[in-house]
């Protein structure tokens, strides 16, 4: 694997482990339906957003990235439920499946202009491969937020 294909898997291993600590122990209908009692606008379940965490680096790295037909429906995934072992097996499949293209990719792959359904842009491959990572911490991040308003409430 290249380097940084090797560095892109390191460290979507790391985020999905840390996206799925932050839902450690949340019980099944807080995973599903809590919200901060501020009523903040376009906020999401903890699930809605995990899922919506993988659905998206499936989409960035296997189709845009790796070629894989997309069945994506983007507004679906902002209300998704299900339960933490539902998630971990699509971040388990999300991971294999991303090794795959990752390890069949070549330095001058990084430079290649790929594009995805429904978008007339195109992006060079190692753009979308900086993007996937970038995406992932960021909601990585929400989560951790998330889980620390959650544990709040529930002292309070």
């Amino acid at each position: 694997m290249i380097p940084i294909a090797s560095a892109v898997d390191q460290n979507l291993t790391k985020y999905a482990q840390e996206a799925l600590e932050a839902l450690d122990g949340v019980p099944l209908d807080d995973l599903n339906e809590w919200k901060p009692s501020a009523e903040l606008a376009d906020i999401n379940t903890f699930y809605a957003l995990a899922y919506h965490l993988v659905a998206a680096g499936e989409f960035w790295l296997l189709h845009a990235c790796g070629g894989w037909p997309t069945n994506r429906d983007r507004p679906a995934e902002f209300v998704a439920r299900g339960s933490i072992d539902n998630l971990r097996a699509r971040y388990d499949k999300w991971l294999s499946d991303s090794r795959e293209v990752l390890a069949g990719l070549t330095e001058d792959d990084l430079g290649r202009e790929v594009g995805v359904a429904d978008r007339p842009d195109r992006f060079m491959l190692g753009e979308r491969l900086l993007h996937t990572v970038a995406h992932s911490a960021t909601h990585v991040g929400h989560l951790q937020i998330q889980r620390q308003l959650w544990d709040a409430e529930q002292k309070g």
